[in-house]
């Protein structure tokens, strides 16, 4: 019996298996989901625990980009269709903090792409990170792209008495998260961790 529609294939999602029942409002069926083939890799980074979901493979870039750079907002949920409620217990007790883009290119999509991945997980959300300048990392060598110290800015809040979860769609060099990850450590939240939907792997040095 289908229980909606794909959003990748546009074929009825099936009850195909235990997951299909548990999970509710799926919003892709299982040969899709076959496809996007989760990695889930612990690691730390400067100290804080983090996990990445996926590789950032040619699959997760294409349907980023979708989302992303076509304006697609009806991809947003279907990276975390089978985790977020493992992810909502894993991280209970944590506020969102979205790495943030560039406002303008939010106003021109019409959202901002990290928050509505991540929104699905139901947790508070701390919108508190911006970005300073135009700047894509895309167009940017390896050695550059570390360069990003300047780039952000945390509104002046009190975290001292909240655990924060940093979120980001992909890491690459990890100049963005790093320095984000040092604006909320200046504010003494008392615990950090991050989430990763996708990560590359770093250049050799």
């Amino acid at each position: 019996m289908p229980t909606g529609i794909c959003k990748i294939c546009f074929k009825p999602i099936q009850i195909a298996s235990i997951a299909t029942l548990l999970y509710k409002n799926l919003t892709v069926c299982e040969p899709c989901f076959d496809a996007f083939n989760p990695s889930y890799e612990s690691f730390h980074f400067e100290s804080v625990k983090a996990y990445a979901i996926y590789h950032y493979d040619d699959f997760i870039k294409e349907k980023l980009y979708l989302l992303k750079g076509c304006h697609d907002y009806e991809l947003k949920d279907i990276f975390l269709d089978r985790q977020r409620h493992l992810l909502k217990i894993k991280y209970a007790g944590y506020s969102i903090v979205p790495i943030p883009s560039w406002e303008p290119d939010n106003q021109t999509r019409g959202f901002n792409h990290v928050e509505a991945i991540f929104a699905s997980l139901k947790l508070p959300m701390l919108k508190i990170l911006s970005k300073t300048r135009k700047h894509k990392q895309a167009d940017l060598s390896y050695a550059q792209r570390v360069q990003v110290t300047d780039l952000f800015a945390i509104a002046d809040v009190n975290l001292s008495r909240r655990n924060i979860l940093l979120v980001d769609d992909v890491m690459t060099s990890g100049s963005s998260l790093r320095a984000c990850l040092a604006l909320i450590k200046a504010k003494h939240p008392k615990k950090i961790k991050i989430l990763l939907l996708s990560k590359t792997k770093a250049p050799d040095k």
